[in-house]
């Protein structure tokens, strides 16, 4: 029962201060042209790898500018973009390598590039500002402000403020703003009109069309359920802490059936009633649709693919330090932060499946009991203190 405590008590302060875990960037679906792309693992340049998912036979990847080193990729239903890993260039293509235009080449330093169905937006790293590229100006050109976890639907992108308050632009906004007004959320993920995503509790929050359970929160307890993919009516997301993979929506309504048994991931994509994954053990992209009935699960012939942003090491941005062989995964030039979900949770769960080099680098359990029993014991002595005071002055009226 005091571990429960514990974990209850720690992890809500633990997770507001940390990065999203929404979108990881390195995989993208685009189901109108049938198209997946992932971003390669284990080189430099970081090429971007795509592949044919229509096809019954799997098709040999093809590369876009392969001489070109990408650090996100992120896709709509009709197009798909990279993001340069200089963050100052974004590509996009149709589907067609051979259709590839720069968007965007300038000063600003751009990150978190989100796509929705007629607009591509990013986070300004320079300027603390999300900036879009759209038509018809269905959306502002830039917005000042301190956010995360950016994330776009069909003509809807919302972001979460500093203070946990979700904030959307676009002509479908008001209503899915609306929706999230009362609660305070750690990360969101959109899909095509539905959002899901962690309050700062850690429990699933999911709004927006509910036509097929797709916006059903599934009960749990906190941080159950992480690394959120919607499609068009379903969604999915890993559960902690084996990692494995938990879908509803779709012809399944709110029952939720697990796709891939035992299977653990990283992280998933989805686009219309299709889901992605990077699987665990070896960085292969399986692929499944959205009816537990008929689940057929097909490996993508793509090479391995990254499972987060290679970033620099010095950066300050791994704030619960770097994934296991990082290093070697960004070949040498960069590493990737470890998700905060991840490593507490699992180490708070199991300490003993997740040992650390050394003792003096890990938080044991026990290291966290007795941080929350020395607060409890403070908070006590402050309360006894308090009434001591209040019974001297009584005394002396």
């Amino acid at each position: 029962m005091l571990g429960l405590f514990t974990i209850l008590t720690v992890l809500p302060f633990l997770f507001f201060s940390t990065d999203a875990v929404g979108s990881v960037g390195t995989l993208a679906i685009s189901l109108g042209t049938s198209t997946v792309c992932g971003i390669s693992a284990y080189t430099f340049p970081r090429i971007i790898y795509c592949t044919n998912i229509s096809e019954s036979v799997p098709t040999s990847p093809y590369q876009i500018y392969p001489n070109v080193s990408f650090d996100y990729v992120s896709a709509s239903t009709t197009f798909l973009c990279g993001l340069k890993s200089s963050k100052r260039v974004i590509f996009c293509w149709n589907g067609n390598p051979v259709n590839t235009k720069q968007v965007y080449r300038g000063p600003w330093v751009l990150s978190d590039i989100s796509i929705g169905k007629n607009h591509v937006s990013a986070i300004d790293q320079s300027t603390n500002e999300i900036r879009w590229w759209s038509k018809a100006g269905l959306f502002p050109s830039s917005v000042l402000g301190n956010y995360s976890s950016l994330t776009s639907g069909n003509n809807f992108t919302c972001a979460i403020t500093s203070n946990g308050k979700v904030t959307c632009w676009g002509p479908l906004s008001s209503a899915m703003q609306y929706s999230f007004s009362k609660y305070s959320m750690a990360t969101i993920v959109a899909g095509d009109s539905h959002m899901c995503g962690l309050d700062t509790s850690g429990f699933v929050i999911c709004k927006g069309s509910n036509s097929l359970g797709q916006s059903y929160s599934p009960p749990g307890l906190p941080y159950d359920y992480t690394r959120f993919a919607l499609g068009s009516s379903h969604t999915c997301a890993i559960k902690q802490p084996k990692g494995t993979v938990v879908c509803w929506g779709g012809s399944n309504g709110t029952h939720l059936y697990t796709p891939l048994n035992d299977t653990s991931f990283e992280f998933l994509v989805a686009a219309g009633n299709i889901t992605c994954g990077l699987a665990s053990a070896e960085h292969s992209i399986l692929c499944w649709g959205s009816d537990w009935r008929t689940v057929s699960v097909r490996t993508l012939s793509l090479p391995k693919i990254l499972p987060g942003i290679c970033v620099e090491e010095g950066s300050g941005e791994c704030k619960c330090g770097f994934l296991p062989n990082s290093g070697n995964l960004c070949a040498g030039v960069g590493v990737i932060c470890q998700q905060c979900d991840s490593l507490w949770i699992q180490q708070l769960l199991h300490p003993e499946l997740f040992p650390l080099p050394s003792e003096s680098k890990r938080w044991k359990v026990e290291d966290v009991v007795g941080l929350v029993c020395l607060f409890v014991g403070a908070c006590g002595i402050t309360f006894s203190l308090s009434l001591i005071l209040c019974r001297k002055e009584d005394l002396r009226k």
